[in-house]
């Protein structure tokens, strides 16, 4: 789960558990404060009252006929009652009562308060039903929670967006100089911007590091590329001795024997020299990829090179390699290369009289899969975990193997992005299947 999923779920249940909570305390709060709304509204209606008094007079309410003044609402939800009271102490105050009216007990909740006009005393009540009061609650608390809810969306979705946004520049961090690192010597330096400290922390070990890889890169490509060249010029001096030695026609056959033997010895290692060159340059990607191959006539030009091998053996090779596949941002050499040793492997290790068959067709789920079968000894089971690794031969591998071709050829698809798998059964024959990317993923 990502940080910042998680961070907002975190809010979300935060809140969730606070609104539980206010959702608990809300009906003593509701009620309360619907009680201190009431308890204002009765005192706004008492000045309202007394001003009229003063206004008009306490005869407007009480006449000489009467001592006292009462007016109900048509629910009986609300009354006001003025009586002549006998002298006494003061009354101001508001309490829950009961009052009958049309013989009906009505609860309310009455501010009651005396004053004096003319030297009479007089009580006046307001009142309000208490059945009100709790309709009054009762929406004040569903708008509260309707509130609450709308604030819990509102907030977790305006949190995960915002973390989003501060997260931004991490997730670029990690694209940029992990995730999508090209080669050492491809690096992007180019500082992320942020106003994080964190990140620009990050993001400035990070450049850091990939200096120290892309200097410890450049390095081993010198060291490489001189390594090679030291190597190569004595042994081609070796071979260019020897093969003088055997222009002397006063050598003894011994000793011509000697010499070719040496020559052998020198052979074997300028290829294995080459070999282990040309894997290092693939593996540091020294080879440039911008070429846009066709398979078909690429597989034609590697089973007109083998011909000669194929009639020696007795081989039949057979291709197929319809519809074409084109394969953009490559090298063509490299790819002759790694066809070649596949095909190479195949008549290496097939039985006299045997096929090879060059397969192409569209995959299952895009891309291309072509797939070099042939009728050969097979590989063992044991041996197919190892079968990749440089210089690991196998049993059945033959004095001139040298244990670099499948390896170079693993090396060349990796670097194209190509999937290489390979399927055997002993005694029945081998099948490399390469499968290419699609134009969208090769691209």
């Amino acid at each position: 789960m990502k940080l910042s999923t998680k961070f907002s779920l975190f809010n979300a249940l935060s809140r969730v558990a606070i609104l539980l909570v206010l959702v608990g305390a809300l009906p003593l709060a509701m009620s309360r404060l619907a009680r201190l709304s009431t308890d204002q509204r009765l005192a706004q209606k008492k000045e309202k009252v007394l001003k009229l008094i003063r206004r008009n007079g306490i005869s407007a309410f009480i006449t000489e006929e009467e001592s006292s003044y009462g007016s109900y609402n048509l629910l009986k939800e609300e009354f006001i009652s003025l009586e002549a009271i006998p002298p006494g102490p003061s009354i101001s105050g508001i309490e829950d009562s009961k009052r009958a009216v049309e013989d009906e007990i009505v609860e309310y909740r009455v501010l009651s308060y005396s004053f004096a006009d003319a030297g009479q005393n007089y009580l006046l009540e307001i009142g309000r039903s208490t059945g009100s009061i709790g309709e009054t609650e009762r929406n004040f608390r569903h708008y509260a929670l309707y509130i609450l809810l709308v604030a819990v969306a509102l907030t977790t979705l305006a949190d995960l967006a915002f973390f989003r946004y501060l997260l931004e520049p991490f997730y670029t961090i990690i694209r940029q100089r992990l995730k999508n690192a090209q080669h050492p010597a491809a690096f992007n330096f180019a500082p992320i911007e942020t106003s994080t400290d964190d990140f620009r922390y990050l993001d400035e070990s990070l450049r850091e590091m990939m200096t120290t890889i892309q200097a410890s890169f450049s390095k081993e490509r010198k060291f490489i590329a001189e390594a090679s060249h030291e190597l190569l010029t004595p042994l081609a001096a070796l071979q260019y001795r020897f093969d003088n030695m055997l222009a002397d026609e006063s050598l003894s056959e011994e000793n011509q024997l000697r010499v070719v033997e040496s020559q052998r010895t020198v052979h074997r290692l300028r290829t294995i020299i080459k070999a282990l060159l040309m894997m290092s340059k693939i593996e540091n990607d020294q080879f440039a990829r911008s070429e846009t191959v066709p398979l078909a006539p690429l597989v034609a030009e590697v089973c007109e090179e083998v011909q000669d091998r194929l009639a020696v053996l007795g081989l039949t090779l057979h291709q197929a390699v319809e519809p074409d596949f084109v394969v953009a941002h490559a090298n063509r050499g490299l790819l002759f290369t790694m066809l070649y040793n596949l095909v190479s492997n195949a008549i290496k290790y097939n039985r006299a009289g045997g096929r090879i068959d060059l397969l192409g067709r569209p995959a299952p789920a895009g891309g291309y899969v072509l797939e070099v079968r042939d009728t050969g000894l097979g590989i063992a089971r044991e041996q197919l975990p190892r079968l990749f690794q440089p210089f690991d031969k196998g049993a059945a591998a033959d004095a001139d193997s040298y244990g670099l071709g499948l390896s170079i050829a693993r090396t060349i698809a990796e670097l194209h992005g190509i999937d290489l798998e390979v399927n055997s059964i002993e005694g029945l024959g081998t099948s490399f299947l390469l499968t290419f990317p699609g134009p969208a993923a090769g691209a």
